[in-house]
C-alpha cells in the first residue's frame, strides 16, 4: 500500500513554534507530529 501524507502550508496557527522548525516536525508528547501519523498508519495497516 502506498500513502501520501500532505504536509503543506505555512503553519501560521502554530507560531511561534513553526518559525524555526517545519510544522510536521514540531514535537508533541516527545515525538514529531509526523511520527505520530506514521505510527497510526502502520498500526491501522496491520489490522
Amino acid at each position: 500500500m502506498k500513502i501520501v501524507i500532505p504536509m503543506a502550508g505555512m503553519g501560521k496557527r502554530m507560531r511561534p513554534h513553526s518559525l524555526t522548525i517545519p510544522k510536521p516536525l514540531i514535537p508533541v508528547a516527545g515525538k514529531p507530529i509526523v511520527e505520530h501519523l506514521v505510527e497510526d498508519i502502520v498500526q491501522l495497516s496491520n489490522e
